[in-house]
């Protein structure tokens, strides 16, 4: 029975780590392509004739968050994933943030790899303000 057990638990570990590898991985290694931001001329034009606000959305920085798949490799705390924990990343400062998230193999964390995709640097500005904005407020 115990092996039986071991062998599932294995299973689940490695279908766990696939996924999570996949969601950070570039985007032509990704079937899932949830990594893969969207050109800023392919996004549907919401037809608001609200003006646009003034300083980043921290709730669309939120959804980029998850919606580019970073929480598929990120915590928001302090535990790691496959990549640090954000947790207190604010004290950084958002030029480190920014080019943490544009040209992650710039400056690694000690103790982990560069396995961050790189195609994050297509981000359109405002999407790029408001995920910084978003991982400012992580503490």
């Amino acid at each position: 029975m115990f092996k039986r057990l071991n062998v599932v638990v294995i299973f689940v570990l490695a279908a766990f780590a696939m996924f999570a590898v996949a969601a950070c991985a570039d985007a032509e290694d990704n079937p899932f392509g949830t990594t893969t931001p969207v050109p800023a001329g392919e996004v549907a034009d919401s037809g608001s004739s609200e003006p646009a606000s003034s300083g980043p959305d921290i709730g669309n920085g939120e959804s980029k968050f998850t919606g580019l798949g970073c929480s598929g490799c990120h915590t928001t705390g302090t535990d790691k994933l496959i990549g640090p924990g954000l947790a207190g990343i604010s004290s950084k400062g958002d030029d480190y943030i920014r080019e943490s998230i544009t040209d992650p193999g710039s400056e690694l964390v000690d103790g982990y790899s560069n396995l961050m995709p790189t195609s994050f640097g297509d981000l359109p500005a405002s999407d790029l303000d408001d995920l910084v904005a978003y991982l400012n407020t992580l503490n």
